[in-house]
């Protein structure tokens, strides 16, 4: 439930439903200290109302973004990097690159054995093509048939038009 005072500030400010104006109107009338709570605020609103606020020129933003454009902005951090840094992470790889290469001839065989591969070409045609196979890439045909069909009535209705 709102305070006393903001249930008043509702009702002077005519924010409140008719129900909750009907209870504070009778809270008003029975109540005493609700009724000076009542008073007070009526009085600050009137002596708000009597203010008269002042209104910035025309041209205040337009001034305000001129003094903002005349301060100086941040130069954008540049870091120098050491090129002595770059040079010995490189050669650290570099280094590291050899000695691999380096083990790798150490430990290895220096004879070469070439034999000329034997290959089997005898293939068991019966494995690979049967009756499934035969089936799938015929219904692959077919379907490749009518999509290219479809594309070429599409292409004489568009000529036809």
């Amino acid at each position: 439930m709102n305070t006393i005072e903001e249930q008043l500030w509702n009702y002077i400010d005519g924010n409140c439903t008719p129900v909750e104006r009907l209870e504070i109107e009778a809270k008003l009338a029975i109540n005493i200290q609700y009724h000076s709570i009542y008073q007070e605020l009526v009085k600050v609103n009137e002596e708000l109302n009597k203010l008269d606020f002042e209104e910035p020129s025309m041209s205040f933003a337009r001034n305000v973004m001129e003094k903002v454009n005349l301060e100086l902005k941040p130069v954008a951090l540049k870091t120098k990097v050491d090129n002595r840094i770059i040079y010995s992470i490189g050669s650290l790889f570099i280094l590291a690159l050899i000695g691999i290469f380096t083990y790798a001839i150490v430990i290895s065989d220096l004879e070469f054995k070439m034999g000329i591969p034997k290959i089997d070409f005898s293939f068991g045609v019966g494995k690979y093509i049967n009756r499934s196979a035969i089936q799938i890439f015929l219904m692959i045909d077919v379907a490749i048939a009518l999509i290219y069909l479809d594309g070429f009535f599409r292409k004489e209705k568009i000529k036809g038009n």
